[in-house]
C-alpha cells in the first residue's frame, strides 16, 4: 500500500514538473505586465483568476480525452510520443536560447486593444499553448484508470495553481529578479525541458522498436 502511494506522489510531481517547466510562468511575467498594465488592481485580479479556468478547461479537456482525436487519423502512441517529444525539444532549446517566443507582437498589440484578455492571449496561448496541450496529452497516455486521470489532473491543478501565484506577484517578481533573474529561470526551466522532452523520444522509439519486432 505504501509503495502504491509512494508511486502516485513521484507520478503527480514528476506530471507537474513537466507541466511547470512548459508554461514557464516566469517568462510571462513580462508580457502579463504589459497586458494588464491598463487595468485596475480588481480587474487583474479578475482577469488572471479567469484565464486560469479558461487553460485549466483547454488542458484537462485535451486530458481526458488523450489520443483519441489522434488515432481517428491512425496516429499510434509510438508516433505522437516522438513528434510530441520533439516539439517539446524545440521549444526546450528555445528556453535555453531565451529565444521562444511568449505571444507574437500583433497578438501582443490586438491584447492591448481588448477590454478582456483573460481568454486570448492569456488563456491561450500564453497559459494553455501548443506546448502545454501536447505535454497534457503525452502524459494522458500513461493513464491508468480513475487512479491515474486524478494524477494528471491533480498535477494539472498544481501547475495552473503556481502559475497563477507567479503572475500574482508579477511586480514583486520583476522587481527584486529584474529580467536577468526571469532569464536565468527560463533557461533552467528549459534545460529540464529538453531532459523531458528527450524521455519522451526515446519512450516513443521503444515504442516503435516493440511495435514491429512483435
Amino acid at each position: 500500500m505504501g509503495g502504491v502511494v509512494v508511486d502516485y506522489i513521484l507520478g503527480v510531481l514528476n506530471t507537474f514538473v513537466a507541466l511547470f517547466v512548459i508554461v514557464d510562468p516566469f517568462a510571462m511575467v513580462p508580457v502579463y505586465l504589459t497586458l494588464t498594465e491598463r487595468f485596475s488592481a480588481e480587474a487583474v485580479k479578475r482577469t488572471r483568476r479567469k484565464a486560469t479556468f479558461v487553460a485549466f478547461g483547454i488542458l484537462s479537456t485535451f486530458g481526458l480525452t488523450g489520443l483519441t482525436v489522434f488515432n481517428l487519423f491512425g496516429i499510434t502512441l509510438p508516433a505522437f510520443q516522438i513528434a510530441g517529444g520533439i516539439l517539446l525539444l524545440l521549444l526546450g532549446v528555445a528556453q535555453l536560447n531565451n529565444s521562444r517566443p511568449r505571444v507574437k507582437q500583433e497578438e501582443t498589440e490586438e491584447g492591448l486593444d481588448r477590454e478582456d484578455i483573460s481568454v486570448f492571449p492569456l488563456g491561450t496561448p500564453l497559459l494553455a499553448g501548443p506546448g502545454a496541450i501536447s505535454t497534457v496529452v503525452l502524459y494522458s497516455t500513461r493513464l491508468d484508470g480513475v487512479l491515474g486521470t486524478s494524477q494528471l489532473i491533480l498535477a494539472l491543478v498544481m501547475a495552473l495553481t503556481a502559475t497563477y501565484l507567479v503572475l500574482k506577484g508579477a511586480h514583486f517578481l520583476f522587481r527584486w529578479l529584474g529580467k536577468t533573474g526571469l532569464n536565468l529561470l527560463t533557461r533552467i526551466m528549459g534545460l529540464i525541458l529538453t531532459a523531458v522532452a528527450v524521455q519522451f523520444v526515446l519512450n516513443g522509439v521503444k515504442g516503435a522498436l516493440q511495435f514491429f519486432q512483435s
